[in-house]
């Protein structure tokens, strides 16, 4: 078959020679030729189309077969069938040592190479996609690394082409690009610091697709959703997207998210504000009171019974106040606290829980809460959270002590319009 192709085109050049007017016997082979090409082009196209359709219908071939089918890399593969038709039907209709001749397959050959790097760019795609999709994710961080790889090919490929059209060997390209590398180093620089630095991050696991960061400077706060070669793409949680050169989470500081979502504890710490007008000395009633409640039935009898104690032992403490060692208010409510985080079970235990004191200032004297919720998942986390100070903030009352909260200028007018209405005695 493919002898007689070529006998054929043969005998059609011979005949192409006996036409008398060199104009149209140019014009006749370039139009076979670059018809032919396409052509073929179109023939090899439809009969690619029809197959894949007629492979992923009706869920034939899923998975792996229609990563395959659905790359790039096929179609840029059968680029090389008109490549092919082009050279022989110019090697064939275009007798020996004409010009044109060699131009023609000067440029076939520089568009071969060309292909090639097309073909393993999309090869390198359609790797990437098949580890996403046996990994069950949407991105992997060896992105940037395969968009180095496919910058290597076609560089290795406009190398191939320079040689080829100049007539040179591919050495001689490169010495002269050796040459010009501080210039286009000076003019790339960006290029080049936004790829080392995709390397940077993919390669030292810096980020990964699905982490949550925090980039102050670029106002991003949110999921990454893609680390190319040169840009990391956010998605914050007011859903808008921010894209980050790459460089820019080497050359400044930024906040990931990810070793709180590994630990499985996300921390819950803020202060209550307490009035210090009802910090006090605790009286017989409360401690009867405060006796009752099951989280600190067994610290405040321990407590009781070392006050009674050291009371006993030191006589001065019936004379003054000053004296004594008494219970507070205050300190009962830190220690209930304290067994409420820790009888809580959407609390971790295995963390730290410290209820604390903080400097007074002139909002009152914050008590600190500090500790980690069982639930990292943000909905959770703030429900957990609120049910935490949700039932501290009512409880306060059983202790005698009042959250300090700054009074309006509403309310401070009703309350001396009410005090102006107040019967006088």
């Amino acid at each position: 078959m493919w002898q007689l192709t070529v006998d054929a085109l043969l005998h059609l050049q011979h005949l192409l020679n006996e036409i008398p007017n060199p104009f149209l016997r140019l014009l006749i082979r370039l139009t076979l030729v670059f018809g032919g090409t396409w052509l073929s082009y179109v023939v090899v196209k439809c009969a690619y189309k029809w197959l894949r359709n007629f492979l992923l219908r009706d869920g034939r071939l899923a998975g792996f077969w229609a990563i395959i089918l659905n790359s790039k890399c096929i179609p840029r593969l059968l680029q090389v069938v008109p490549l092919i038709v082009m050279g022989l039907l110019t090697g064939t209709l275009f007798p020996e040592g004409r010009p044109l001749r060699g131009l023609l397959l000067m440029l076939n050959k520089a568009y071969f190479f060309f292909i090639c790097a097309n073909v393993f760019a999309a090869a390198l795609n359609t790797t990437y996609c098949i580890i996403n999709w046996r990994r069950h994710v949407s991105a992997s961080p060896q992105k940037g690394i395969f968009q180095v790889l496919a910058v290597l090919g076609y560089l290795f490929a406009a190398v191939a082409i320079l040689a080829t059209l100049s007539g040179r060997d591919p050495t001689y390209i490169l010495s002269g690009m050796t040459a010009l590398s501080a210039v286009l180093m000076l003019v790339f620089k960006d290029s080049i610091l936004g790829l080392t630095a995709g390397i940077t991050l993919s390669g030292n696991g810096m980020i990964h697709i699905g982490d949550w960061i925090e980039v102050p400077g670029a106002d991003a706060d949110g999921e990454v959703i893609d680390i190319a070669l040169t840009t990391v793409r956010v998605r914050n949680w007011d859903n808008t997207i921010t894209t980050i050169p790459a460089y820019d989470l080497i050359a400044k500081p930024f906040k990931n998210w990810r070793g709180m979502s590994e630990s499985g504890g996300r921390r819950i710490k803020r202060a209550i504000l307490l009035d210090l007008d009802s910090v006090r000395f605790a009286t017989a009633e409360d401690a009867e009171r405060w006796k009752e409640i099951d989280l600190i039935r067994d610290y405040f009898a321990k407590l009781i019974h070392e006050v009674r104690d050291y009371n006993a032992a030191h006589p001065s403490s019936k004379v003054s106040v000053a004296n004594a060692r008494k219970l507070t208010n205050i300190g009962t409510f830190r220690a209930y606290c304290h067994a409420y985080l820790r009888a809580n079970p959407n609390i971790r235990q295995d963390m730290t829980i410290i209820v604390r004191q903080m400097d007074p200032t002139d909002r009152g004297l914050p008590l600190e809460i500090y500790c980690f919720s069982a639930d990292t998942r943000w909905e959770n986390y703030e429900a957990i959270q609120s049910d935490l100070f949700d039932h501290l903030l009512a409880i306060m009352p059983e202790f005698g002590l009042s959250a300090f909260q700054v009074t309006s200028a509403s309310a401070m007018r009703h309350g001396i319009e009410k005090a102006f209405r107040a019967p006088q005695a």
